[in-house]
């Protein structure tokens, strides 16, 4: 395609002839170039050459692309506007490449869809990049032969109009989140309606509750009136002392016969009295207070074997006397305390006969007592009444002496924070907080310590209540109890000491331990865990069930699965000790092991409980047991193989030695002969040679080797040239990488490569080639022997190198005594190396030997 420059684009100027004679001066011809540069579009006219080379250029389109003409006329197109390189995502350059050479395929515009094209920013405005989207056509300037001549690239900034477009859609996002919202402030005044349209009814029925209670508070006053009389006649006849003390002067209104005796008086001596004029000798030993007390608080006053002084002898005389009493408040209608019941009882004798019996231990018994005291008060709950809207408390003479307050000493919430340990001040403000808080359920339980007092120890409170709101759900009182906890938490710490020491000796034996019932295991230490393959005993207990399926235990003696009545443990929860070896299979390895369980009954008195298990591996006690006999085995099978194996190719020799001495044919055949001869007697030789490296290495502890230095690619490739020799018609291939010398026995690396090839070729099609392959390993060398064919089976993979196994079962014609794999592996070991394989139907068979670049001297090989 030709090139064009931008005089070429822009038409030329012609001469204008005038037909007839004008008095007007001749007009100019347009300057066309200056008519483009000052379009008000945007215009960009470039060749269609391969970089697309600008050659014209708009005055509008300069402006809009923040350009000058001299500094983009003549360039390509995309090395005047790259794409933005801080935006990973561009893709201008690309789309308007493709746009360009559409045009130019097509020979017709070509509009573009609104293209986020970046533009650079003058240095002088700071550099870098500026966000720009654009609409874009491009045009084919087309000669008369239809040539593509130019390319003329019109576009629109739009950028204003796409910010536009995201602003409006921003507004739409908020508008939808306003809308969301008023649904949500719908949704909660509905919810709140629906809780005071409850409460209302909560109100309704407590109002209802409350009229019920009145008709039948009037009916037992009705029956309390009917009862009075009655109960009068029967404090009367009681055997028991009663009283009953009217008002703050205490007026004795009642007293039975029991009780005027009890105090040495006639009834008329005291009924209508003061109970301190008429017992003028009771003043001033304590009682005032306790009926005072009493009245004032409306709380019970039990008294046990309290001492009274009674002017009860002849003559007046005063008698000291002990009593057993309770001061029970009465309430009237209102509910207010006015009178207080008293029910005694004279234990006089009771207490001088103890005393008498128990006037050695008086001390100790005092002590004693006043210790048990001490602790039943302080096991017993306070009660605690909060103001939540001020603040203010109430306590009871429990919760007092629990915190360390007097009990006339004042109590508001400050009061309480500051007798709360400091540890636990935060916390308890925050639940206490939580419980108060709008919405919340109310309930409050903690347990926390207090503040110690001097010369104390710090005390544990285990404290709960709920907050009772009033119809708005507003908190109007915070009840609550609280409880010394301190024994509780001493006892669960040494239990939990307890616990750590028994953990701690159960994980020190060596041995698996197991203790549970018939649910599930409860106890298991961490040998009893790897034992079994479990992480962690919830896993273990996850599948308890089917437990004894996934280990698949057996028998040790004769190989059968167990049932769960067979299983030790099970037997010894059925109150069965047992011993007995099971093999059991380890979940993750899937090894099998031999274990010795021993299970034992755990009982608490007659009843079975649970049971214990101890399980030792004794595998490798089995294992030498089984080498052992395998040992007693393999005598008796070289002795056959001895009088039997290498009685074949003797026989060759001896009928080939007696055929040469028989025949009278020509030398040729006597060759043949003396061949078979060779053959057979080296055959028998390997033979040989096979059974005494087999006894070597396993009843010798090794084959011996005499390392020395040594290169593993002259060895390879003599083992290989070896082969070909004897076996013309296969293909052996041998490749390698690296460097191959070392510290080994040769000749025995000789004897581990020989047996790998001639084993890979008798197991291989005759079609295919053994791969000798040697890598480099730094400190290690690597040889693999490769041969395609069938696959060696399976189940003959994990027993390929123990003695007298082949690769079939079949074997192969020219195979020896399938001692060639063992004695390679001996060799490897005897190397301080080892070898693998692997067997697939894709890959074929590969033995792979791992050396050690240099192997200490005198090492033997051990089974």
């Amino acid at each position: 395609m030709a090139s064009h420059s931008a005089h070429d684009f822009l038409p030329a100027t012609s001469s204008l002839t005038p037909s007839a004679p004008c008095s007007m001066p001749p007009l100019s011809p347009p300057d066309f170039q200056l008519l483009f540069e000052q379009s008000p579009g945007p215009y960009l006219v470039a060749i269609p050459d391969a970089d697309f080379t600008l050659v014209a250029v708009s005055d509008a389109y300069l402006r809009a692309t923040l350009t000058t003409r001299e500094g983009i006329l003549g360039r390509p197109f995309f090395e005047v506007f790259p794409d933005n390189p801080a935006d990973p995502n561009a893709t201008g350059v690309r789309n308007l490449r493709a746009s360009l050479e559409r045009a130019m395929a097509t020979r017709a515009p070509d509009t573009m869809a609104v293209q986020k094209y970046d533009i650079r920013r003058p240095e002088a405005e700071g550099g870098g990049f500026e966000e720009r989207y654009w609409s874009p056509i491009n045009t084919p300037v087309l000669s008369p032969e239809s040539e593509v001549l130019f390319l003329l690239h019109r576009v629109e900034d739009v950028t204003d109009f796409v910010r536009l477009s995201r602003r409006r859609e921003e507004e739409s996002e908020r508008t939808a989140a306003l809308q969301n919202r008023n649904l949500e402030i719908e949704a909660e005044l509905l919810h709140r309606g629906q809780e005071l349209q409850a409460a209302n009814q909560q109100l309704r029925e407590a109002v209802r509750e409350r009229d019920d209670s009145l008709a039948l508070t009037a009916q037992a006053r009705a029956h309390a009136e009917r009862q009075r009389e009655w109960l009068h006649s029967l404090f009367m006849q009681a055997p028991t002392a009663i009283a009953i003390f009217r008002g703050p002067r205490c007026l004795i209104e009642l007293a039975n016969p029991s009780m005027c005796c009890l105090w040495g008086r006639r009834p008329e001596q005291v009924l209508g009295r003061p109970l301190f004029e008429a017992l003028p000798e009771t003043a001033g030993q304590g009682f005032e207070a306790l009926l005072d007390g009493v009245l004032a608080t409306g709380v019970p006053y039990v008294g046990t074997e309290l001492p009274a002084r009674l002017a009860r002898l002849e003559g007046g005389g005063i008698e000291e006397a002990y009593f057993n009493f309770v001061y029970e408040p009465m309430r009237d209608a209102q509910g207010q305390v006015d009178a207080v019941i008293a029910v005694a009882s004279d234990v006089t004798e009771l207490v001088w006969a103890r005393r008498r019996r128990d006037a050695l231990a008086a001390e100790k018994v005092r002590v004693a007592e006043e210790r048990l005291r001490l602790a039943t008060e302080a096991m017993e709950l306070g009660i605690w009444d909060m103001d939540p809207t001020t603040g203010a408390l109430e306590w009871d003479e429990r919760l007092r002496a629990l915190f360390g307050l007097s009990v006339g000493a004042p109590v508001d919430y400050p009061t309480f924070l500051s007798r709360v340990h400091p540890e636990d001040r935060l916390q308890v403000e925050h639940r206490v907080g939580e419980s108060l808080a709008p919405g919340s359920p109310g309930t409050f339980a903690m347990e926390f310590r207090t503040r110690p007092l001097e010369n104390q120890e710090e005390r544990w409170v285990s404290a709960q209540g709920r907050v009772h709101r009033d119809a708005s759900g507003r908190p109007i009182r915070f009840l609550g109890t609280a409880l010394d906890i301190t024994e509780r938490k001493c006892a669960a710490r040494e239990l939990a000491r307890n616990a750590a020491i028994l953990e701690a000796i159960i994980q020190s034996i060596p041995d698996a331990l197991y203790v549970g019932d018939a649910t599930g295991i409860r106890l298991a230490n961490t040998p009893a865990l790897e034992m079994l393959g479990f992480e962690s005993l919830a896993e273990l207990n996850q599948h308890v069930a089917t437990l004894g399926d996934r280990l698949q235990n057996r028998s040790a003696e004769d190989g059968h699965r167990l049932t769960m009545e067979e299983e030790p443990f099970m037997r010894a929860i059925h109150g069965q000790p047992t011993t007995q070896e099971v093999i059991v299979r380890h979940l993750l390895t899937g090894k099998d092991m031999v274990v010795r369980c021993a299970a034992a009954p755990v009982r608490m008195g007659e009843d079975i409980v649970g049971a214990v298990a101890v399980n030792t591996d004794v595998s490798d006690r089995k294992r030498a047991e089984t080498e052992l006999r395998q040992a007693a085995e393999f005598r008796e099978r070289f002795i056959g193989i001895v009088s039997h194996d290498l009685r074949n190719p003797l026989n060759a020799i001896l009928l080939s030695v007696n055929a040469m001495m028989r025949s009278d044919r020509e030398v040729q055949h006597h060759v043949k002969a003396v061949r078979r001869i060779a053959n057979s007697a080296e055959r028998m030789g390997r033979m040989i040679g096979d059974l005494l490296d087999f006894t070597r290495g396993r009843l010798g502890g090794g084959i011996p080797i005499n390392p020395r230095p040594a290169n593993l690619l002259a060895i390879c490739r003599q083992v290989v040239e070896e082969l070909e020799v004897g076996n013309p018609q296969r293909q052996l291939r041998l490749s390698m990488a690296g460097n191959f010398q070392g510290e080994w026995d040769p000749d025995r690396l000789a004897q581990l490569l020989g047996n790998l090839g001639k084993n890979a070729l008798d197991y291989s099609p005759e079609g295919l080639p053994v791969d000798f392959v040697l890598r480099d390993g730094g400190e290690t060398v690597c040889v693999e022997v490769r041969n395609g064919g069938a696959p060696i089976p399976p189940d003959l993979l994990p027993l390929i190198f123990e003695p007298f196994r082949r690769a079939t079962d079949g074997g192969h014609p020219t195979s020896g005594l399938g001692l060639g794999l063992f004695i390679v592996q001996q060799i490897a070991r005897s190397h301080e190396g080892l070898v693998e394989v692997r067997s697939t139907e894709a890959e074929g068979t590969t033995f792979t030997v791992l050396l050690p670049r240099y192997a200490a001297k005198g090492v033997r090989g051990f089974v």
